[in-house]
């Protein structure tokens, strides 16, 4: 028997758990790096569930489903909207007075508002879920 006819029993057989069925075992998903047999140094898939993590707080924010139970972390996410919104409005009236400003700036300040407006509508979510 030549060696290419041999099959070879490698101690790499997958495992049912390895199964791509279940979507909480695909490759970013919260548990995959620390699944069974796996040290979870990996940094391929740390770095992975870390996009995973960040993407679906992204997706919560701007659809206005992130909640915030921490009261030190509510008033926070409020001051922060606010800190983001307040230039906005600001750029706003001065432009309304007649004192244009660069088309850059109005990017950077239309960007920060839209961001301080969904963590202010989220804030705004949690608060009243909290308070009822």
């Amino acid at each position: 028997m030549s060696k290419k006819n041999k099959v070879s029993k490698s101690s790499n057989t997958p495992k049912e758990k390895d199964d791509r069925d279940d979507p909480n075992l695909l490759p970013g998903w919260p548990g995959y790096r620390t699944r069974d047999g796996r040290s979870g140094y990996d940094p391929i898939d740390t770095r992975t569930e870390a996009a995973h993590t960040f993407g679906t707080f992204i997706q919560n924010l701007f659809t206005g489903q992130l909640r915030i139970r921490n009261p030190i972390y509510l008033f926070l996410s409020g001051v922060l909207g606010l800190v983001l919104i307040i230039p906005l409005l600001l750029a706003i009236s001065e432009m309304l007075n007649g004192n244009p400003f660069s088309l850059d700036a109005g990017i950077a300040l239309l960007i920060a508002g839209i961001i301080g407006i969904a963590v202010l509508t989220n804030f705004v979510k949690s608060l009243i879920r909290i308070i009822k």
